[in-house]
């Protein structure tokens, strides 16, 4: 008999490796389907090479009967962030997804400037649309809250205050999730599973109380997931983060993941300025007036430096359209080391 041509899939969970496959869409039911060796001899800079969201070519091993994945099909985008270890690498969370919704929150944990800002540099470079959903604002100080939406906002920042103890925000949440695939991301503990039990409580997600004591989340959520929606759609669910370090972002180009600096780019004598001390840079006279917040700033600064020290050191930017990207999406190669 003739080998089965291979058939396409969607990845709608990993796990070491061995992932769940949907043949027929992400509401058929899901299969187990093992990765092929040589996959992860050609898996380059990843650490692992197939991610929730990949689509793959599956085909059906003749001595065992298992579902194997051969190959993975080009990828629209994808969102990920650079392994722990010395050697940068990249951890790849999600892919082909149409936007990140980055749930930060009040209370316990408390709010994470520099996650937050971190995280939406790597959505930024990745080409991602990116809402901020700021949950417990049944725990928010008044002041604190408006001053973190003020913030975001004015970078230009989609931003969605709610409240899933109080079903506030919930309506809007759906919405939002609407007929697209989104990945949900944020410390342990902001609500991820809670938000989503509220918008479809058939999903049935664990939640567990945080711990007070040391001020974070538990880890609910061990793996990433993807779950069809009824009112169309889908949602990737991920572990809680702890520690998120951007992967790729070439240090001369980090500015133009920050709006801000981004648009103060254009005042600076210098077209290259990296808003670091720089002869005429801008952002002194921006930080005095507060129209440019000291926490994105210290954000930078301290990503910039962590970025110098992995990748090497700064270099002129050629091209600043479009956020160093060119009309294809594609990044920008990191200087050298």
């Amino acid at each position: 008999m003739p080998p089965e041509p291979p058939r396409t899939a969607l990845v709608v969970r990993v796990d070491a490796r061995q992932c769940e496959v949907c043949l027929d869409g992400p509401a058929s039911p899901p299969q187990a389907a093992v990765l092929r060796g040589r996959l992860f001899e050609e898996r380059g800079e990843d650490k692992l090479p197939v991610a929730v969201g990949d689509r793959v070519l599956l085909s059906t091993d003749e001595h065992t009967g298992e579902l194997a994945i051969d190959e993975i099909l080009p990828r629209a985008n994808c969102f990920c962030r650079r392994a722990a270890g010395e050697e940068p690498r990249r951890q790849l969370l999600a892919a082909n997804v149409d936007q990140v919704v980055l749930v930060s929150c009040f209370g316990t944990p408390p709010f994470s400037s520099v996650l937050t800002d971190r995280i939406l540099a790597a959505t930024s470079f990745g080409g991602i649309p990116t809402t901020l959903v700021l949950n417990k604002t049944d725990q928010a100080e008044r002041r604190k809250m408006e001053r973190v939406v003020a913030t975001y906002h004015g970078a230009g920042y989609a931003v969605l205050p709610t409240s899933a103890e109080e079903e506030q925000g919930i309506d809007e949440l759906g919405a939002l999730l609407r007929d697209r695939t989104s990945v949900l991301y944020g410390l342990s503990g902001v609500g991820k599973s809670s938000l989503l039990n509220c918008i479809e409580p058939g999903l049935g997600l664990r939640t567990r109380e945080v711990s007070k004591s040391l001020k974070s989340g538990r880890h609910t959520t061990t793996f990433a997931r993807l779950y069809p929606l009824a009112m169309g759609g889908a949602v990737i669910d991920t572990p809680g983060v702890r520690v998120f370090r951007p992967f790729g972002i070439p240090p001369h180009e980090l500015r133009l993941h920050f709006p801000e600096l981004r648009e103060r780019g254009g005042a600076c004598h210098f077209p290259g300025c990296l808003h670091r001390g720089e002869p005429g840079c801008s952002v002194p006279a921006a930080l005095e007036l507060q129209t440019l917040p000291e926490s994105r700033y210290r954000s930078y600064l301290e990503l910039l430096e962590e970025l110098e020290t992995v990748y090497g050191g700064t270099a002129p930017v050629e091209e600043e359209a479009d956020g160093g990207r060119d009309a294809r999406g594609s990044k920008p190669k990191a200087p050298r080391r």
